[in-house]
Formats: C-alpha cells, structure tokens, sequence
C-alpha cells in the first residue's frame, strides 16, 4: 500500500491585514501559528475508484493556535487545470470542485498540552477535465457568533508535499478496465465467445456379419453353397446404396477337422483371402477410388486344428444325434492320437454322415463383422450431408440439431461453420441453441476476420436465442457483440444479465462468465479497500485464459496497492496472450514505477507507445509516471 505522505502547508500571505501579529488580536495570532501546521491526505496522489475520488485529511496545529472562542476551518477545493504554473491568493476558477473541510473548535483546545488534532473524509465527483489539477486549501480564523462574529480568510493556496511537489492530478487506472472482449488476439484460433453444447452422442455402431461357406476341401466362393448367394447380395447392397465406411474389420476363417494339419492351415487361410477378394470386386465394380478401398482393412484369424475343437464340440450339441453319440464323438476329437487318426474312428461310426451332413459344413466358412453404413455419422459425413442439403438434394432435416451443432463444432473453418448454422437454423428455428451458435460463429468471423459487418446478424441471432430462452451463453454473446459496435451501457447491461443467468452447467461458458464478474467486480468498486477488487482478483482466477480476463486481474491487484508483483505477473500472462496489445504493456510500465523499478517502466512505456502513439500524450498527464517525467528514461520512452 502506498505510504501516506506528510504534507505541510506553505501559506502565502497577501497584504498587511493578514501580517498582523498583535497578541490583543486572537485571530492575527492564529494566522501566525498557521504556518507551523501539518496537514496529511491519503491517498497521494489522489485516485479515482468507480466515478468519484475519495480521500481522507488529517490535520495537526500548534499546541497554541487556538484560543478560547475562536474557531479554524480549513477548506480544501480541487482545481482543474495546470497548477504548476497557478499562482496562490487567486480565485477558485468555476470549474472548482469543493471537497470537503476540517474544523477546530478553540473551546475544546485552547487549554491542550498536546497538538489540536481531526481527520476528516474528502470527495468529489470525476470529470475528465479533472485528471489535471490539484488541491487547493483556504483557512478561516473566527471568533463570536452571528452578527458580531469576526473572521480572517487566506488562500486558496496550493498544497506542496514536504519535497516542494505540488500535491496534484487523480490517478485514473482504474479506468484500464477492459471488456471481455478488449485485446483479444485475432490469430489466436480458440473462440472467446459462448457456444452451447452440441450433446450430440454417436449412436452405437451396428455391425453386420458376413459370411460365406465353402465346399470339403475348397477354397472357392460359389453361390449354391449355404447361404452364399444371399450374402453376396447383400455384399452389394452395402457398397451400392451408399458410401461404405472405411472399417478395420476382425474376421475368421475355418475348417472341417477331416483331412491333415497341414493340408487345412492352407484351407483357413485361402478361404479367408477369397472373402477379402470377394470385397474388392465389389469395390472396384462401384467405382471405389484407390485411395478410398486403401482404408477398407481385414484383419482374420486363422483356425487350424486344436483351435476347431471348441466349435466342433459346439455344433455336435446342437446336431441330432443321440446323447450317447454326442459324448463319444466329442470324445474321440477330444482324446489322444492325430486329427487323421481321430477322423478314421468317426468315418467309422453309424452316425458319421450326420456330422459330414449338419456339422462339417458349418465349420467350412470365412466371416468378418463391419460396420453398417448410417448408424453413426462421422464429422466428416455430416459436413458432406450439410452440401448436399444447401444443393437441395437432400432434406434439411436429414440431420438432426445435436447433428448440426456438432458438425458446426467440427469444422475449423469459420465461413463453413456459419454455413451449417444457418441451414441448421432454417430446421431448428425454436432452438436458442442454432440462434445462439450461429451468432457466436458470426462473431468469431467479426473478430477474426476483422469484419465488424457480422456484429450486427450476430445480435439478431442471439436476441432470436433470448427469446426462445434466456441463457448465460446468448447474454454473454450479446455483450460482446455490443462492446464491437462500441455500446458501452449494452454491453454492461448483458454482462450483468449472462452473471445472473449462469453457465447452465457448461464449463467453459463458466470461465467467460467469470470474465464478465470480474469486469463488473472492478466496476463497481468505490475504494481500494472495498472488497470489490479483491472479488475481481478471485474470479478472475478462475476466468478463461484471455488477455482482457488476464489483465483485469493484475488490474484488480494493482488497485489494491498491495502486492506489485502478483500485478505484473497477470499483466505478463495477458502480454503473453497477445504480445501487440499496447494497453497490457502500458498497465505493465504503472505497476513496475508504482514498484519503484524505472528501468522496466521505460521499457514497457516505450513499447506500449510504440504500438499506440495516442498513448505518449496519456502517459505526459498520468500522476502514475509523475516522478520518472523529468528523467532521461521515461523522456526516452515517449519521444
């Protein structure tokens, strides 16, 4: 916090009445002893909080000032304008400001031993023509009351710090405070506005197996074998109808147990290459580019002996032989002794044809399980369909609204996102979502590409969005949007409204709204010591990562005048974010001087200039720079 400064009022007396030093004559005394006074105000310099600069001033006279019956009242006035050059024992322009007064009562201190003391509140409203001026102080002595009262009037005089500095100008930082929109970096790609959630969730896949079955000892796929005329028509369906999805499919290939290892490893694997090849036909027939059948994978298990076992036992169970039949043929494939000797002691039981007849065939197969077409759309899909609907071809309630909102989500690119929008918008009008994303998208394209033109559909949209329902994201949007078309009350209006409505359990949109109750926070503060800026340093942290969130925080820390450091590492943070905002670096240039460090205050003033010429001549009236503008580096760092 600031050290309060003693100051000591020079009073500069004019002509001989006000020279009178008579001890018959209280009052001459009094004006005597003024001299010897002490008068402190703090803060100082002077700081404007919310629209007012409020002060306190203590005063402390010599122990012998007042006399019995008498009484001393100091007037402070703030005086717009250039006091430097001011001179004392002039009237108050019109443009004074009075600011408030301390009084001593001599018939409670005439017979004190110590100094007469009193503190006393002073405040005035801001006007801008007041960031230049100073303090100015008229003392009255008097004695008696009413018609036979006496009284002897000096000043205004102007109030010098114990150095010989005048105590004049208001700081005005608080004024930096930026929209959540203000300094926001264009080529930074994350969107700093509110989107709702598209709560789209992809349907489970579907998966459809196909299969072929092959005659004893084949490796040929041939349409009278099972099923396999049925699921080469259904092959073609799936890749005729409609683009395939590209698929990583897991298949297997097997074989009946008659015959030698060797002779069936082979079976197991041609058979699963002819289901491969069978896919490939049909690619090529459907003109299937290389690239696209590129992304079709298969990916088969290939049975051999021992690893037919479990399904031989399976089918067995399930065939008509008797029970006693079951048991000892799943014994004889189950006990010891090669597969061709066990094939020789089924060949030689009654019901051997049976098993060539209901379960051999059903072990002679290649099969794959892949995704059907249509049970889940990809991003890219959607975005194809949204084409497709803009050229009339398709329904524009082909896609669903999660659908819509989620393929706008998707797509990087800003015009395309409006795009989808606004077809999702022409299906879903009642949705405050399509209304607020859309206006969201259009904001991004005015930020982004600079086109200011988007702000004004932008509102439409969102008021479109208020109006179906009143939601934290759409207020939030509106605020922004009017802060680009430079309407201050609006944009506050609709800050205000988003921090009443809340995020709706989105937390991003938290984070922003967080943003805008950190701006309002530090809105509202009448004083350093109120609260409100410590609000705004802890919602803030808990603000999205932008550099107007950013720089509001080390705003709120500064303010507070308490820790610098914390003040210049947010302001860092928000340099960071967007390394061409001059305003960041002009806040960072006050908070490394109100630390004492000139070095880095030039430096940063230099380049805050460099960015922003306008800022030389704010930094020329800025009391924050007071004591650096007769150096060499702060005259450096505006030239």
């Amino acid at each position: 916090m600031r050290t309060q400064k003693r100051l000591i009022l020079s009073l500069a007396f004019v002509g001989s009445a006000f020279l009178a030093t008579s001890c018959k004559n209280p009052l001459a005394e009094m004006v005597k002893l003024a001299k010897d006074q002490e008068i402190t105000v703090d803060p100082n310099p002077l700081e404007l909080h919310g629209n007012k600069v409020d002060f306190k001033v203590s005063a402390k006279l010599p122990v012998k000032m007042m006399k019995k019956g008498t009484k001393y009242t100091l007037e402070f006035v703030y005086e717009p304008g250039d006091i430097e050059n001011k001179q004392d024992m002039q009237p108050y322009s019109a443009d004074a400001q009075k600011t408030g007064s301390v009084s001593f009562d001599g018939d409670k201190y005439y017979n004190q031993k110590e100094d007469p003391k009193t503190i006393a509140n002073g405040t005035f409203g801001y006007q801008d023509k007041f960031e230049v001026g100073g303090l100015f102080l008229k003392g009255i002595a008097s004695k008696g009351e009413g018609a036979k009262a006496k009284t002897k009037e000096f000043g205004p005089v102007r109030l010098k710090v114990k150095d010989g500095r005048f105590v004049k100008g208001v700081v005005t930082t608080c004024r930096l405070v930026k929209s959540p929109v203000d300094g926001l970096n264009p080529t930074q790609g994350e969107s700093p506005f509110a989107y709702g959630d598209h709560n789209y969730s992809a349907p489970a896949d579907e998966m459809q197996e196909i299969g072929v079955n092959f005659e004893k000892g084949s490796v040929n796929i041939t349409p009278n074998t099972g099923n396999n005329k049925a699921t080469m028509e259904l092959i073609a369906t799936l890749f005729k109808d409609s683009k395939m999805p590209a698929f990583d499919a897991a298949g297997t290939a097997s074989h009946s147990p008659e015959g030698t290892e060797t002779v069936n490893a082979g079976l197991a694997e041609g058979r699963a290459k002819a289901l491969e090849m069978t896919f490939g036909e049909m690619l090529k027939k459907f003109k299937y580019t290389k690239e696209e059948v590129a992304t079709y994978k298969f990916n088969f298990s290939k049975k051999v002996m021992g690893e037919t076992l479990p399904e031989f036992s399976s089918l067995v169970d399930a065939s008509g032989l008797s029970a006693e039949q079951k048991a000892e043929a799943k014994s004889i494939m189950n006990g010891d002794g090669d597969f061709v000797e066990k094939e020789r002691k089924l060949q030689s039981k009654p019901y051997y044809n049976e098993l060539m007849k209901s379960v051999y065939p059903q072990m002679r197969y290649a099969k794959v399980a892949i995704k059907k077409p249509g049970a889940a759309k990809s991003a890219a899909e959607m975005s194809a369909l949204t084409k497709m609907i803009a050229d009339g071809k398709k329904s524009a309630t082909d896609l669903t609204e999660a659908e819509y909102l989620y393929a706008a989500a998707n797509t990087p690119d800003l015009d395309e996102k409006v795009a989808i929008l606004m077809l999702g918008q022409k299906a879903y009008g009642d949705s405050w979502k399509m209304n607020n994303n859309l206006g969201a998208a259009l904001l991004d394209i005015a930020l982004f590409k600079n086109d200011k033109s988007k702000a004004a559909p932008a509102i439409q949209a969102l008021e479109t969005s208020m109006s179906k329902k009143e939601t934290g994201e759409a207020a939030y949007n509106l605020a922004m949007a009017y802060s680009m078309q430079g309407n201050k009350d609006k944009m506050e209006e609709y800050l205000q409204k988003a921090s009443n409505l809340g995020n709706d359990g989105n937390p991003y949109v938290g984070k922003l709204i967080n943003g805008a109750k950190g701006y309002l926070a530090i809105k509202a503060a009448g004083a350093r010591d109120d609260g409100k800026y410590k609000e705004a340093e802890d919602v803030l942290g808990s603000a999205a990562n932008t550099n107007p969130n950013l720089f509001n925080q080390g705003l709120a820390q500064l303010l507070q005048g308490v820790n610098y450091d914390a003040a210049i590492a947010s302001f860092t943070s928000a340099e960071q974010k967007n390394s061409k905002d001059a305003m960041t670096k002009y806040a960072l240039a006050i908070a490394y001087a109100r630390k004492g460090n000139e070095s880095q205050m030039s430096q940063k003033l230099k380049e805050a200039c460099g960015l922003e010429s306008g800022l030389k001549a704010k930094a020329i009236k800025d009391v924050e720079f007071d004591k650096y503008k007769s150096s060499n580096s702060f005259k450096d760092a505006i030239r």
